[in-house]
């Protein structure tokens, strides 16, 4: 349970990321957030995300008593869990340094780990990726296309998403037909690919050990 709500702000970008399929929505405060959220939900390695999750006391250099709240709370599927701020490297300065400080004590007290995210960690060929299939995430998809995907993978270990199009589909709009399920399947982490470069023709798929491999989260 988040520790602090977000607010709806009209003079900055605040909302809720939905991922459907019953998963809890989570809140916003800026466009960079958004991004490392859906980036989260595009990673098999993440079990659950929790924004606004700890409030963290400790005393500045005149010793004042002080909080201070980061951004997330990351649980992998090992169970290590992340304490993560969110911040534009340009807003990256040396007055955080103490609140940074009282984060990774407190992390470490926890057995957790503290870490900095900033645009270079965040905006990635990987959350292109996760832009583009997000729409896809929760589209069912086609029986007779994943039936047709799922007997042809089963003959090769992987292919070109280009070379799987020209075989199976020859004709332009069987190929339009099919193309919506080939995006949902990797969406959902039944077709695994490799989401850290664009994806294109060219990008290799095949079948997820376990089926979940994108955004499930």
């Amino acid at each position: 349970m988040p520790v602090r709500t977000i607010p709806l702000s009209r003079s900055s970008v605040t909302g809720r990321h939905n991922p459907g399929r019953g998963a809890r929505a989570i809140a916003f405060e800026s466009t960079l957030e958004r991004d490392f959220i859906l980036l989260m939900r595009f990673d098999p390695d993440v079990e659950a995300i929790e924004e606004q999750p700890v409030r963290i006391s400790y005393r500045d250099e005149e010793g004042k008593s002080r909080h201070y709240t980061p951004d997330f709370l990351v649980t992998r599927s090992n169970g290590a869990n992340q304490l993560v701020e969110v911040k534009p490297s340009s807003r990256v300065t040396p007055d955080l340094d103490m609140k940074f400080h009282a984060a990774r004590e407190f992390s470490r007290s926890r057995g957790w780990k503290f870490e900095l995210w900033t645009e270079k960690e965040i905006r990635i060929p990987r959350l292109e990726n996760a832009v583009f299939l997000k729409p896809f995430n929760n589209q069912s998809s086609d029986e007779g296309v994943a039936q047709e995907i799922e007997g042809y993978l089963s003959r090769i270990r992987d292919v070109q998403i280009g070379r799987m199009f020209e075989e199976l589909w020859p004709d332009e709009h069987e190929r339009a037909h099919a193309l919506p399920t080939v995006w949902a399947m990797i969406a959902d982490g039944t077709l695994s690919c490799d989401l850290d470069r664009v994806i294109d023709g060219t990008s290799k798929v095949w079948f997820a050990a376990g089926g979940n491999d994108a955004g499930n989260h």
